[in-house]
């Protein structure tokens, strides 16, 4: 028989097979369709296999061979896809002239100090980091590139597969000043610019030029376009320009709100028009190196005290209508196959928004990189919202907000799970964070499962609130299973370091149990200067937080636990433990002072 654990291990490969496809090699475990590629088909034929007798099998699936596939046999399974690196382009990560490269981590890096790229056999540079900015290149002409890995003295350890991709075609380029747009900040040119956008032809750009402001309300993408900011698009300050047709979740939760100022969203008068399970938009990429500045009226002497469209400047008669709740985000992406939302040749800046600056929801591909949000001390301003969606990649981007930094999504209550669209499949690797609630956060809504995630290589600061960040409420459900947290710097951050609880205020919520986050793995953290406990999990009696893994986690402040079961915790070093109720069936090892 299998172990209940066995369904949480075997869906770990999840993450490694749909997210993150693998050129394996032969005689690798997860290559079980012989075609020497590790991918979904090898998934479908691992879970058949699982269904036979664990004593007849041969493939090394029951490694202690005691008939028992268990959890830890399958986490040791999925360790394998992971054999060689690899090598990718995320989506819509790549124009006429660039590509953006990211990849993935050998197995065994313990001695890996940098990595060298090449394009064609010929060395471009050596980077630290897990991605790289390819530019340069000729349109619509193929390239190849691998990335070998390099130690502390300069020697290659090892390849990845070799990526090939062709650039695009040189684009059509659309400016809004060809359609009457005056660019002078104080001129309304919304019209203008959307006439822009829907002249624009198939894979063309519609381009804000460097050193002009266009001030606008509302915007429509479509599909197969660029919008390319390099100068300034600034937020109108009257709410009329914004249409109050938003629906963030349209089957539940707090109705309608205001478009935001850029939107990609298929008609947007229709809550059910994204389809099922994604939209019919597709292909969109917002990028530049200029800035995208949500409110008109605010005062540079104080600016934080106007927080943008649809709040303080919300007319007399709409705010009596919708009130804060309808406030719109500042960005506003939903139901989208493939889309982009990040700098190019620069970083992309974020400020001023309403409310929530960057808000994904029902996306399938997804790159979010080189973007600054700055907006701190501004009411529920998160960073990013990635809500209900399938493989996303976030990377290279800094964070100093008003609310939670790096927010992940899934639904609220009996409607979100109804709902049914997990957020899952998602990498966030080099990102740093200095104020908000949480910086890598997981909740509060968690109906449908935050699932099958990996989070390296960032730093965590927030001197208002938490470092990794999970959080449920009692009857919200789902929660958080399978995220890894690993190679992470949490530092002076006012509250906890490493914070799961489930007693997140869920009240309004059609009741769907407790949440409650399970086979996580925090790996290689190091936890400093916090204002609360380094490491702090609150779980509820019936619902534990359950079969999660600690290692090598340090930290200068407490440990406190409160239902927590079954959790393993090698390598941790605290300054003291507290051990509240429902804390069974833990083990420990090279755990200084630990009391189980």
């Amino acid at each position: 028989m299998k172990t209940a654990s066995l369904l949480g291990g075997v869906i770990i490969v999840c993450l490694l097979c749909f997210a993150f496809p693998v050129f394996a090699a032969d005689g690798l475990y997860g290559d079980f369709t012989g075609n020497g590629i590790v991918e979904t088909n090898d998934l479908r034929d691992l879970f058949a296999f699982w269904l036979e007798d664990d004593c007849n099998q041969t493939a090394g699936v029951n490694l202690d061979s005691n008939c028992i596939v268990n959890f830890h046999e399958f986490s040791a399974l999925a360790n394998n896809w992971q054999l060689e690196f690899r090598l990718m382009v995320p989506p819509m990560a790549y124009d006429d002239s660039s590509v953006i490269l990211i990849w993935t981590k050998p197995s065994d890096y313990s001695n890996v100090a940098s990595y060298n790229v090449y394009k064609g056999g010929l060395l471009l540079g050596n980077t630290t980091k897990l991605f790289y900015n390819v530019t340069g290149l000729s349109a619509g002409t193929p390239y190849s590139f691998t990335v070998k890995s390099v130690n502390a003295s300069g020697t290659e350890l090892a390849a990845s597969n070799t990526y090939s991709i062709t650039t695009a075609d040189t684009p059509a380029v659309f400016y809004p000043e060809e359609y009457g747009a005056e660019a002078d900040g104080t001129t309304n040119d919304t019209a203008e610019i959307q006439a822009a956008i829907n002249a624009c032809t198939a894979g063309g750009k519609v381009h804000l030029r460097a050193g002009k402001t266009f001030l606008s309300g509302a915007i429509f993408l479509k599909s197969n376009m660029t919008l390319q900011i390099d100068g300034t698009l600034l937020g109108s300050s009257a709410a009329t320009d914004y249409p109050w047709t938003c629906w963030r979740f349209p089957y539940y939760a707090s109705g309608k709100i205001h478009m935001g100022l850029i939107n990609a969203y298929y008609d947007h008068t229709n809550p059910n028009s994204y389809g099922q399970p994604y939209g019919t938009i597709t292909n969109v990429r917002i990028c530049g190196s200029g800035v995208i500045n949500g409110c008109k009226g605010y005062n540079a002497s104080n600016p934080h005290t106007i927080t943008g469209h649809g709040l303080t400047t919300l007319g007399t008669t709409e705010a009596a209508a919708h009130g804060d709740s309808s406030r719109g985000d500042l960005v506003t992406i939903k139901g989208i196959n493939q889309v982009y939302v990040g700098g190019w040749d620069g970083t992309l800046t974020l400020v001023y928004p309403a409310m929530h600056t960057i808000f994904i929801s029902y996306c399938n591909g997804v790159t979010v990189c080189d973007v600054n949000c700055d907006t701190w001390d501004i009411h529920n301003a998160d960073g990013i919202n990635l809500c209900t969606s399938d493989t996303a990649y976030i990377f290279n981007s800094n964070f100093d907000t008003g609310d939670d930094c790096i927010n992940m999504n899934a639904g609220q209550g009996l409607e979100g799970i109804n709902d049914g669209y997990p957020d899952q499949n998602i990498r966030v690797f080099n990102c740093t964070t200095q104020r908000g609630h949480g910086c890598y956060v997981i909740g509060s809504f968690t109906a449908a499962w935050v699932q099958d995630s990996l989070i390296e290589d960032c730093i965590f600061s927030s001197a208002d609130g938490i470092g990794i960040r999970m959080k449920t409420g009692n009857n919200n459900g789902g929660g958080g299973r399978r995220i890894i947290c690993r190679d992470i710097i949490v530092t002076n951050v006012a509250k906890q370091g490493i914070f799961l609880d489930s007693t997140y205020d869920a009240s309004g919520y059609t009741d769907a149990g407790s949440g409650q986050f399970s086979y996580n793995t925090f790996k290689n953290i190091q936890v400093s200067s916090t204002g609360q406990q380094s490491i702090y999990i609150n779980g509820l009696s019936g619902t534990p937080h359950t079969q999660n893994t600690f290692e090598s986690i340090t930290g200068d402040n407490s440990a406190y636990l409160n239902y927590c079961t079954d959790s393993n915790f090698v390598d941790v070093n605290v300054t003291s433990w507290i051990i509240g109720s429902g804390c069974t069936g833990n083990t420990s090892s090279g755990c200084p002072g630990c009391p189980f």
